[in-house]
């Protein structure tokens, strides 16, 4: 390190070594100090990746030292031999099929075409093929693996919530009204609406991604409707009817909806709603959400516009434990 950079670091920061104990400073500025319990809620996620991806690595290796042992085949040796017996072999029919599908897509002057379609579906039948050996593996050793995932406090208002407020389950969204991905998930969570009923508490926190132009105004809008008590209506039309988060289309929807149009432009035009959006957006950072939607069931996080069975099977599983 030059002099010159040392000079500039040790002037402008403090490193408080060591660091061990939530609630300390994991570094300071002047007046301002950054905690390390809010570091770790936001790494708290990848944390828990890498512990799972690590302790999948261990217990694999140690299964692999039992199937080595118990069939006299070298461990380095046994997936690629144990893994035969679910190896499905690729026909010409495979090929063909393959090679229609695709057609749009593959050289049509390529005369090794054939051979090179054919080892790809290959490949892709052993990745299969050793794939249902490591799920029989865990199967027939009985694999548990026992790391809970992290539970995040989300602390924030719940004033945007449909459902009981007793509910015992409660799913709270960071949500982007311009992210395509959020529409989407409307639907599955609709569908959760159906299915659970009382059983849940829907709530709605505004985290407009920063290269969507127009969700933050988007968000003040909802605001606005909501002060007309119609958050709920206005969040769904925007995104099931909405095909343009321009401040005119905006507008119109309020007229849609029969709400009174000078009190939302008033409200619209006065941006009185922004500190609220900012504020939801700084906890959604703290929390480590990257993007959205992002959904925390009683504090359990989901990312994406994840499939039905995905909340179902964590829902279920509150809701079982809700119930002891």
């Amino acid at each position: 390190m030059s002099k010159i950079k040392g000079l500039f670091l040790s002037s402008l920061f403090v490193l408080l070594l060591p660091i061990q104990v939530q609630g300390e400073p994991a570094a300071r500025v002047g007046d301002w100090t950054l905690d390390l319990g809010k570091v770790d809620t936001m790494i708290s996620g990848q944390v828990h990746d890498l512990r799972i991806e690590k302790i999948e690595a261990e217990v694999l290796d140690h299964l692999l030292d039992l199937e080595s042992k118990a069939n006299n085949i070298p461990k380095d040796q046994v997936v690629d031999k144990m893994a035969a017996k679910y190896l499905v072999p690729v026909t010409e029919d495979q090929v063909k099929q393959f090679m229609e599908a695709n057609k749009a897509k593959i050289p049509a002057n390529d005369p090794a075409i054939k051979e090179k379609v054919h080892s790809f579906l290959e490949n892709q039948a052993q990745k299969l093929a050793k794939t249902k050996y490591h799920e029989d593996l865990a199967s027939r050793y009985k694999v548990e693996i026992l790391l809970e995932e992290p539970r995040y406090t989300v602390t924030g208002p719940q004033d945007l919530s449909r459902g009981p407020a007793n509910a015992p389950v409660t799913i709270i969204e960071f949500s982007d009204f311009e992210c395509p991905y959020c529409r989407k998930a409307q639907a599955v969570l609709g569908k959760l609406k159906e299915t659970y009923g009382d059983k849940l508490r829907f709530v709605f926190r505004h985290y407009p991604l920063p290269f969507h132009k127009l969700a933050p105004k988007a968000s003040e809008a909802a605001m606005c409707a909501n002060e007309q008590g119609k958050f709920w209506d206005f969040h769904d039309a925007l995104f099931t009817d909405s095909q343009s988060l321009a401040v005119d289309a905006l507008k119109e929807l309020a007229t849609k909806l029969k709400l009174d149009t000078a009190k939302f432009d008033e409200c619209l035009t006065s941006s009185r709603h922004a500190s609220r959006i900012s504020s939801d957006s700084a906890e959604g950072q703290q929390l480590g959400i990257t993007g959205t939607p992002t959904f925390f069931i009683n504090g359990l996080k989901l990312v994406g516009a994840v499939p039905l069975d995905a909340f179902k099977e964590v829902l279920d599983k509150e809701l079982k434990e809700k119930s002891k």
